[in-house]
Protein backbone atom coordinates (compact mmCIF):
# COMPACT_ATOMS: atom_id res chain seq x y z
CA UNK A 1 0.00 0.00 0.00
CA UNK A 2 0.85 3.29 -1.10
CA UNK A 3 2.08 6.51 2.30
CA UNK A 4 2.58 9.79 2.33
CA UNK A 5 5.03 11.67 3.59
CA UNK A 6 4.84 14.92 4.41
CA UNK A 7 7.76 17.52 3.38
CA UNK A 8 8.06 18.85 7.22
CA UNK A 9 10.71 19.19 9.53
CA UNK A 10 9.81 15.70 10.81
CA UNK A 11 9.17 14.33 7.32
CA UNK A 12 12.98 15.45 6.24
CA UNK A 13 14.18 13.50 9.39
CA UNK A 14 12.84 10.71 8.12
CA UNK A 15 13.60 11.07 4.54
CA UNK A 16 17.52 11.36 5.81
CA UNK A 17 17.25 8.24 7.54
CA UNK A 18 15.24 6.54 4.22
CA UNK A 19 17.85 8.47 1.72
CA UNK A 20 21.47 8.86 3.44
CA UNK A 21 22.55 10.60 0.28
CA UNK A 22 19.65 13.80 0.51
CA UNK A 23 20.64 17.37 0.93
CA UNK A 24 18.27 19.46 2.68
CA UNK A 25 18.63 23.18 3.13
CA UNK A 26 15.86 24.92 4.38
CA UNK A 27 14.52 28.34 5.23
CA UNK A 28 11.61 29.81 7.39
CA UNK A 29 10.01 33.30 6.30
CA UNK A 30 7.56 35.49 7.92
CA UNK A 31 5.79 37.78 5.54
CA UNK A 32 5.42 40.73 8.03
CA UNK A 33 8.80 40.75 9.05
CA UNK A 34 9.70 41.59 4.81
CA UNK A 35 7.11 44.45 5.24
CA UNK A 36 8.38 45.99 8.11
CA UNK A 37 12.26 45.53 6.99
CA UNK A 38 10.72 47.03 3.66
CA UNK A 39 8.70 49.41 5.04
CA UNK A 40 5.54 48.22 2.74
CA UNK A 41 1.99 48.75 3.44
CA UNK A 42 0.49 45.55 5.67
CA UNK A 43 -3.14 46.91 5.23
CA UNK A 44 -5.43 46.56 2.28
CA UNK A 45 -8.23 49.43 1.69
CA UNK A 46 -11.63 48.02 2.01
CA UNK A 47 -13.74 50.30 -0.66
CA UNK A 48 -16.97 49.21 0.84
CA UNK A 49 -16.71 50.20 4.59
CA UNK A 50 -14.49 52.92 3.18
CA UNK A 51 -11.52 51.38 5.87
CA UNK A 52 -8.41 49.84 6.47
CA UNK A 53 -7.93 46.15 7.02
CA UNK A 54 -4.70 44.43 8.23
CA UNK A 55 -3.46 41.54 5.93
CA UNK A 56 -3.90 37.96 6.87
CA UNK A 57 -0.84 36.49 8.70
CA UNK A 58 1.70 34.94 5.71
CA UNK A 59 4.14 32.44 6.40
CA UNK A 60 6.36 29.24 5.56
CA UNK A 61 9.10 26.73 4.86
CA UNK A 62 10.70 25.82 2.31
CA UNK A 63 13.07 22.57 1.90
CA UNK A 64 15.35 22.24 -0.78
CA UNK A 65 16.20 18.67 -1.79
CA UNK A 66 19.35 17.50 -3.74
CA UNK A 67 20.35 14.18 -4.36
CA UNK A 68 23.70 13.29 -6.64
CA UNK A 69 24.09 9.35 -7.52
CA UNK A 70 26.52 8.40 -9.81
CA UNK A 71 24.34 6.36 -11.92
CA UNK A 72 20.64 7.48 -12.41
CA UNK A 73 19.64 4.06 -12.09
CA UNK A 74 20.41 4.48 -8.73
CA UNK A 75 18.28 7.58 -8.00
CA UNK A 76 16.05 6.54 -5.08
CA UNK A 77 13.56 9.37 -5.94
CA UNK A 78 11.25 8.42 -9.37
CA UNK A 79 9.12 11.22 -10.84
CA UNK A 80 5.68 11.12 -12.48
CA UNK A 81 2.69 13.03 -13.32
CA UNK A 82 4.15 15.81 -11.44
CA UNK A 83 5.12 13.89 -8.05
CA UNK A 84 8.01 12.50 -6.21
CA UNK A 85 8.30 9.16 -4.99
CA UNK A 86 10.39 6.52 -3.05
CA UNK A 87 9.41 2.98 -3.30
CA UNK A 88 5.61 3.26 -2.35
CA UNK A 89 6.34 6.57 -0.53
CA UNK A 90 4.88 9.90 -2.38
CA UNK A 91 6.28 13.36 -1.26
CA UNK A 92 3.66 15.63 -0.69
CA UNK A 93 3.43 19.12 0.29
CA UNK A 94 2.82 20.12 4.65
CA UNK A 95 -0.26 22.62 4.75
CA UNK A 96 -2.85 23.75 7.57
CA UNK A 97 -5.87 21.48 5.69
CA UNK A 98 -3.77 18.01 6.30
CA UNK A 99 -1.58 19.26 9.60
CA UNK A 100 -3.14 17.35 12.08
CA UNK A 101 -1.92 13.99 9.91
CA UNK A 102 1.39 12.39 11.04
CA UNK A 103 4.23 12.62 8.63
CA UNK A 104 3.85 9.45 7.39
CA UNK A 105 0.87 8.09 6.44
CA UNK A 106 -0.37 5.10 5.28
CA UNK A 107 -3.45 5.20 2.14
CA UNK A 108 -5.74 2.57 2.23
CA UNK A 109 -6.25 2.05 -1.65
CA UNK A 110 -4.47 3.27 -4.35
CA UNK A 111 -5.19 6.53 -5.50
CA UNK A 112 -5.39 8.15 -8.78
CA UNK A 113 -5.52 12.09 -9.26
CA UNK A 114 -9.08 13.85 -8.86
CA UNK A 115 -10.36 10.83 -7.19
CA UNK A 116 -11.20 11.04 -2.85
CA UNK A 117 -9.44 8.99 -0.92
CA UNK A 118 -11.82 7.18 1.59
CA UNK A 119 -11.21 7.10 5.54
CA UNK A 120 -9.43 10.61 5.06
CA UNK A 121 -11.36 13.78 6.55
CA UNK A 122 -14.72 15.08 5.22
CA UNK A 123 -15.22 18.58 4.26
CA UNK A 124 -13.13 21.76 3.37
CA UNK A 125 -9.84 19.29 4.47
CA UNK A 126 -11.07 16.60 2.21
CA UNK A 127 -10.24 18.74 -0.70
CA UNK A 128 -6.16 18.73 -0.10
CA UNK A 129 -6.57 15.24 -0.99
CA UNK A 130 -8.24 15.30 -4.30
CA UNK A 131 -5.03 15.22 -6.57
CA UNK A 132 -3.12 13.04 -4.62
CA UNK A 133 -1.96 10.31 -6.60
CA UNK A 134 -0.88 6.14 -5.62
CA UNK A 135 2.27 4.29 -5.86
CA UNK A 136 3.01 2.63 -9.06
CA UNK A 137 0.98 4.94 -11.50
CA UNK A 138 1.80 3.24 -14.68
CA UNK A 139 2.99 0.39 -16.16
CA UNK A 140 5.88 2.12 -18.08
CA UNK A 141 9.80 1.66 -16.85
CA UNK A 142 11.20 4.95 -15.48
CA UNK A 143 13.45 6.70 -18.10
CA UNK A 144 17.14 7.40 -16.84
CA UNK A 145 18.29 11.19 -17.74
CA UNK A 146 22.38 11.01 -17.24
CA UNK A 147 22.15 14.48 -16.32
CA UNK A 148 21.19 16.99 -13.70
CA UNK A 149 17.56 18.36 -13.40
CA UNK A 150 15.66 21.01 -11.60
CA UNK A 151 11.98 19.96 -11.11
CA UNK A 152 8.94 21.81 -11.33
CA UNK A 153 5.84 20.72 -10.64
CA UNK A 154 2.28 22.41 -9.65
CA UNK A 155 1.48 19.04 -7.70
CA UNK A 156 -1.15 18.38 -9.56
CA UNK A 157 -3.09 21.64 -8.99
CA UNK A 158 -2.62 23.44 -12.56
CA UNK A 159 -3.80 26.35 -12.39
CA UNK A 160 -1.55 29.70 -13.24
CA UNK A 161 -1.46 30.74 -9.95
CA UNK A 162 -0.13 27.81 -8.34
CA UNK A 163 2.67 27.26 -11.06
CA UNK A 164 4.13 30.51 -10.22
CA UNK A 165 3.69 31.14 -6.33
CA UNK A 166 4.07 27.49 -4.88
CA UNK A 167 7.26 26.46 -5.12
CA UNK A 168 7.17 28.61 -7.81
CA UNK A 169 9.42 29.57 -10.53
CA UNK A 170 11.02 32.29 -8.43
CA UNK A 171 11.43 30.42 -5.37
CA UNK A 172 13.77 27.96 -7.54
CA UNK A 173 17.43 28.01 -6.09
CA UNK A 174 19.97 29.65 -8.76
CA UNK A 175 22.98 28.61 -7.25
CA UNK A 176 23.35 25.53 -8.62
CA UNK A 177 23.24 25.09 -12.64
CA UNK A 178 21.61 22.21 -14.10
CA UNK A 179 21.43 20.66 -17.13
CA UNK A 180 17.42 20.38 -17.82
CA UNK A 181 14.48 22.22 -16.20
CA UNK A 182 11.57 19.19 -15.94
CA UNK A 183 7.76 20.78 -15.88
CA UNK A 184 6.14 17.88 -14.81
CA UNK A 185 2.24 17.25 -14.48
CA UNK A 186 -0.59 15.37 -15.17
CA UNK A 187 -1.60 17.16 -17.50
CA UNK A 188 1.09 16.02 -19.84
CA UNK A 189 0.02 13.09 -22.26
CA UNK A 190 1.47 9.96 -22.28
CA UNK A 191 1.64 9.76 -26.04
CA UNK A 192 3.01 12.76 -28.29
CA UNK A 193 0.71 15.67 -27.92
CA UNK A 194 1.03 19.46 -27.93
CA UNK A 195 1.96 20.38 -24.75
CA UNK A 196 -0.62 22.43 -22.46
CA UNK A 197 -1.25 25.83 -22.72
CA UNK A 198 -0.33 26.62 -19.36
CA UNK A 199 2.21 24.50 -19.16
CA UNK A 200 4.22 26.58 -22.28
CA UNK A 201 2.96 29.58 -20.29
CA UNK A 202 5.00 28.77 -17.54
CA UNK A 203 7.96 27.15 -19.79
CA UNK A 204 8.47 31.00 -21.49
CA UNK A 205 8.96 32.43 -17.81
CA UNK A 206 11.32 28.93 -16.74
CA UNK A 207 13.75 29.86 -19.84
CA UNK A 208 14.58 33.53 -19.35
CA UNK A 209 14.96 32.49 -15.61
CA UNK A 210 17.03 29.68 -16.32
CA UNK A 211 19.02 30.46 -19.79
CA UNK A 212 21.31 27.57 -19.63
CA UNK A 213 18.76 24.81 -18.98
CA UNK A 214 17.57 22.85 -21.15
CA UNK A 215 13.70 22.87 -21.06
CA UNK A 216 11.69 19.56 -20.74
CA UNK A 217 8.01 19.17 -20.18
CA UNK A 218 7.51 15.10 -19.40
CA UNK A 219 5.09 13.40 -17.67
CA UNK A 220 7.76 10.59 -16.77
CA UNK A 221 8.16 8.29 -15.12
CA UNK A 222 11.94 9.36 -14.85
CA UNK A 223 15.24 9.07 -12.67
CA UNK A 224 18.20 11.65 -12.91
CA UNK A 225 21.61 11.40 -12.44
CA UNK A 226 21.24 14.76 -10.14
CA UNK A 227 18.06 16.04 -8.95
CA UNK A 228 16.75 19.14 -7.01
CA UNK A 229 13.20 20.27 -5.80
CA UNK A 230 11.49 22.47 -3.40
CA UNK A 231 8.61 21.52 -1.18
CA UNK A 232 6.85 24.43 0.55
CA UNK A 233 4.96 23.24 4.05
CA UNK A 234 2.56 26.19 4.65
CA UNK A 235 2.31 27.65 8.22
CA UNK A 236 -0.73 29.79 7.16
CA UNK A 237 -3.50 29.25 5.13
CA UNK A 238 -1.79 31.89 2.72
CA UNK A 239 1.34 32.10 1.53
CA UNK A 240 3.64 35.04 -0.16
CA UNK A 241 7.02 34.86 -1.20
CA UNK A 242 8.14 38.34 -2.28
CA UNK A 243 11.43 37.46 -3.46
CA UNK A 244 10.51 34.96 -5.32
CA UNK A 245 7.75 37.32 -6.80
CA UNK A 246 9.90 39.94 -7.77
CA UNK A 247 12.20 37.71 -9.25
CA UNK A 248 9.52 36.83 -11.61
CA UNK A 249 8.52 40.35 -12.61
CA UNK A 250 12.01 40.22 -13.88
CA UNK A 251 12.02 37.38 -16.14
CA UNK A 252 8.46 38.66 -17.26
CA UNK A 253 9.89 41.94 -18.08
CA UNK A 254 12.46 40.20 -19.98
CA UNK A 255 9.90 38.89 -22.82
CA UNK A 256 7.82 42.34 -23.22
CA UNK A 257 10.08 43.17 -26.14
CA UNK A 258 8.40 39.72 -27.87
CA UNK A 259 4.69 41.01 -27.41
CA UNK A 260 2.64 41.87 -30.39
CA UNK A 261 -0.09 44.04 -30.77
CA UNK A 262 -1.62 46.03 -27.93
CA UNK A 263 -4.47 47.30 -26.44
CA UNK A 264 -5.80 51.28 -26.20
CA UNK A 265 -6.13 51.70 -22.71
CA UNK A 266 -4.38 51.20 -19.53
CA UNK A 267 -7.58 50.12 -17.46
CA UNK A 268 -8.32 46.80 -17.87
CA UNK A 269 -10.76 44.31 -16.50
CA UNK A 270 -10.02 40.71 -15.89
CA UNK A 271 -13.18 38.41 -17.32
CA UNK A 272 -14.25 35.37 -14.95
CA UNK A 273 -16.75 34.00 -17.26
CA UNK A 274 -20.21 32.13 -16.28
CA UNK A 275 -18.43 28.65 -16.45
CA UNK A 276 -15.56 29.58 -13.65
CA UNK A 277 -15.96 28.17 -10.48
CA UNK A 278 -17.34 31.61 -7.82
CA UNK A 279 -18.69 33.55 -11.12
CA UNK A 280 -19.56 36.54 -10.78
CA UNK A 281 -23.09 37.52 -11.24
CA UNK A 282 -24.21 40.11 -13.97
CA UNK A 283 -20.98 40.10 -15.36
CA UNK A 284 -21.88 41.20 -18.06
CA UNK A 285 -23.73 44.07 -16.90
CA UNK A 286 -20.34 45.37 -15.44
CA UNK A 287 -18.09 44.87 -18.03
CA UNK A 288 -20.47 47.28 -20.17
CA UNK A 289 -20.47 49.81 -17.17
CA UNK A 290 -16.27 49.60 -16.82
CA UNK A 291 -16.13 50.01 -20.79
CA UNK A 292 -18.13 53.16 -20.80
CA UNK A 293 -15.15 54.19 -18.67
CA UNK A 294 -12.79 53.02 -20.99
CA UNK A 295 -11.90 49.96 -19.30
CA UNK A 296 -10.78 47.07 -21.61
CA UNK A 297 -11.81 43.67 -20.73
CA UNK A 298 -9.24 40.84 -21.25
CA UNK A 299 -9.31 37.18 -20.97
CA UNK A 300 -5.66 36.99 -19.63
CA UNK A 301 -5.33 33.00 -20.30
CA UNK A 302 -6.68 33.39 -23.98
CA UNK A 303 -3.64 36.11 -24.48
CA UNK A 304 -0.55 35.39 -25.60
CA UNK A 305 2.14 35.42 -22.61
CA UNK A 306 4.12 38.23 -23.95
CA UNK A 307 1.03 40.46 -24.41
CA UNK A 308 -0.62 40.04 -20.94
CA UNK A 309 2.63 40.60 -19.46
CA UNK A 310 3.21 44.08 -21.50
CA UNK A 311 -0.90 44.98 -20.54
CA UNK A 312 -0.09 44.20 -16.77
CA UNK A 313 3.35 45.97 -16.87
CA UNK A 314 1.90 49.37 -18.26
CA UNK A 315 -1.70 49.38 -16.66
CA UNK A 316 -3.20 52.18 -14.12
CA UNK A 317 -6.14 50.54 -13.04
CA UNK A 318 -6.84 46.65 -12.88
CA UNK A 319 -10.50 45.48 -12.20
CA UNK A 320 -11.13 41.73 -11.16
CA UNK A 321 -13.52 39.25 -9.41
CA UNK A 322 -10.96 36.82 -7.41
CA UNK A 323 -9.28 34.24 -9.41
CA UNK A 324 -6.40 32.76 -11.07
CA UNK A 325 -5.88 35.60 -13.44
CA UNK A 326 -4.72 38.00 -10.47
CA UNK A 327 -1.77 36.26 -10.48
CA UNK A 328 -0.39 38.27 -13.38
CA UNK A 329 -0.17 41.35 -11.17
CA UNK A 330 2.64 39.68 -10.66
CA UNK A 331 3.79 41.61 -14.01
CA UNK A 332 2.24 45.74 -12.97
CA UNK A 333 4.49 48.21 -12.45
CA UNK A 334 4.70 49.98 -9.00
CA UNK A 335 1.56 51.78 -7.88
CA UNK A 336 -0.70 50.12 -9.89
CA UNK A 337 -4.19 50.49 -8.52
CA UNK A 338 -6.31 47.35 -8.07
CA UNK A 339 -9.67 46.73 -7.18
CA UNK A 340 -10.51 43.00 -6.18
CA UNK A 341 -13.77 42.28 -6.17
CA UNK A 342 -14.04 39.12 -3.47
CA UNK A 343 -16.34 36.58 -3.06
CA UNK A 344 -15.78 36.15 0.88
CA UNK A 345 -13.55 37.16 3.92
CA UNK A 346 -9.91 39.05 3.31
CA UNK A 347 -8.15 35.80 5.65
CA UNK A 348 -9.78 33.61 3.12
CA UNK A 349 -9.08 35.20 -0.41
CA UNK A 350 -5.91 37.67 0.62
CA UNK A 351 -3.99 35.86 -1.82
CA UNK A 352 -3.50 38.75 -4.03
CA UNK A 353 -3.51 41.42 -1.68
CA UNK A 354 -0.25 39.97 -0.29
CA UNK A 355 1.06 39.71 -3.75
CA UNK A 356 0.06 43.26 -4.53
CA UNK A 357 1.54 44.15 -0.61
CA UNK A 358 5.38 42.77 -1.91
CA UNK A 359 5.28 44.31 -5.07
CA UNK A 360 4.01 47.63 -4.02
CA UNK A 361 0.80 48.00 -5.62
CA UNK A 362 -2.53 49.66 -4.20
CA UNK A 363 -4.92 47.08 -3.17
CA UNK A 364 -8.37 47.90 -2.78
CA UNK A 365 -10.90 44.77 -1.80
CA UNK A 366 -14.81 44.95 -2.47
CA UNK A 367 -16.50 42.70 -0.37
CA UNK A 368 -19.24 40.89 -2.17
CA UNK A 369 -21.74 37.70 -0.75
CA UNK A 370 -22.40 34.07 -1.96
CA UNK A 371 -25.71 33.40 -4.12
CA UNK A 372 -27.78 30.64 -4.29
CA UNK A 373 -26.48 29.49 -8.12
CA UNK A 374 -22.57 28.90 -6.63
CA UNK A 375 -21.12 31.95 -7.75
CA UNK A 376 -21.18 35.82 -5.72
CA UNK A 377 -22.55 39.06 -6.37
CA UNK A 378 -22.35 42.49 -5.37
CA UNK A 379 -23.73 46.22 -5.24
CA UNK A 380 -22.39 47.12 -9.05
CA UNK A 381 -23.97 50.90 -8.64
CA UNK A 382 -21.88 51.52 -5.06
CA UNK A 383 -19.02 49.71 -6.59
CA UNK A 384 -19.24 52.30 -9.28
CA UNK A 385 -19.53 55.55 -7.61
CA UNK A 386 -16.82 54.59 -5.82
CA UNK A 387 -14.90 53.61 -9.03
CA UNK A 388 -15.80 57.26 -10.48
CA UNK A 389 -14.50 58.87 -7.41
CA UNK A 390 -11.32 57.38 -7.08
CA UNK A 391 -10.38 57.74 -11.06
CA UNK A 392 -11.04 61.42 -11.03
CA UNK A 393 -9.25 61.89 -8.06
CA UNK A 394 -6.61 60.23 -10.01
CA UNK A 395 -6.31 62.43 -12.83
CA UNK A 396 -6.44 65.85 -10.78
Amino acid sequence: MPSLLFVDAIGISLLRQLIPVIQVNSETFEFHDFVVKNNLNNSVFDALNTCWQPLPRSSFSRFHLRISVEDPREQPLILEAGFLSFNNIILTERNPANRHLPSLIRLKRRALPGLFLPGLPVGSGQQAWRQVPGSQRSRHLPRCRNTSGIVLSSFNNPNWYHWLTLPGLGSLPVSHKADEMLLSDRSISVEPHPNPPLLKRVGSLAGDLFPDSKLIYDRGPILYKQLEACFIENHTSLVCDPNGLNRLRCAGRQLISRAHGKIDSDRIYLRRGLHSSRPLDEELRLEHALQIRGFVVIDAAALPLELCISIFASASWVVAPHGAALTNLVFASPGTKVLELLPGSLDTYGHYALISAALGLQHHIWRGHSNSSGGFEINQTQMLLWLDTEISASLQ
